[in-house]
C-alpha cells in the first residue's frame, strides 16, 4: 500500500468505476504486486510523479495478487504495467519499469488529450524551450 495519500488503492470493481472509469480527469493506474522487485523500484518513481502532478491528473495503484480480476479485465500479464485513463478509455499504456522522463512524456500527452491541446501548441511548448527567436 502506498505511504503516498495522493494515490488511490482500488480494490474492486465499484471502486474502479467510480475513481477511475468515472473520473473528470486522466488518471493513471500502475499494476503491481507486493513481490515483484521492479514494482518496488517502479513505486518511488510514481509517487514522486503523483506529488507533482496533483491536482491535474489522479493516481492509483490496483495489487494485481489481491485484486487479480481487475487486472485480467485489462489483460496485465507483466507487471509493473501503467495504463492512462480519460473518460473511461485507455489512452497510454507502459510495461515494465518505467523511468521518470518517460512517466512524464505518459502524463504530458493525457493532459494534451484531456484539455484538447493541438498540434501547434504542443510544438510551440517544445520548441519555445530554451529555443532563440529570430529578430523581426
Amino acid at each position: 500500500m502506498s505511504k503516498n495519500q495522493s494515490i488511490l488503492e482500488i480494490k474492486g470493481k465499484q471502486q474502479l468505476e467510480r475513481e477511475v472509469l468515472g473520473a473528470e480527469t486522466p488518471v493513471i493506474v500502475d499494476f503491481w504486486a507486493p513481490w515483484c522487485q521492479p514494482c518496488k523500484m517502479q513505486g518511488p518513481v510514481f509517487e514522486a510523479a503523483a506529488k507533482d502532478y496533483v491536482g491535474r491528473i489522479k493516481f492509483a495503484k490496483i495489487n494485481t495478487e489481491a485484486a487479480q480480476s481487475l487486472a485480467a479485465a485489462f489483460n496485465i500479464s507483466s507487471i509493473p504495467s501503467l495504463l492512462v485513463f480519460d473518460r473511461g478509455e485507455v489512452i497510454d499504456a507502459r510495461i515494465g519499469l518505467t523511468p521518470r522522463a518517460h512517466l512524464d512524456v505518459m502524463l504530458q500527452r493525457a493532459l494534451d488529450k484531456h484539455n484538447g491541446v493541438g498540434v501547434l501548441a504542443k510544438l510551440k511548448r517544445l520548441f519555445g524551450r530554451g529555443a532563440a527567436t529570430a529578430p523581426g
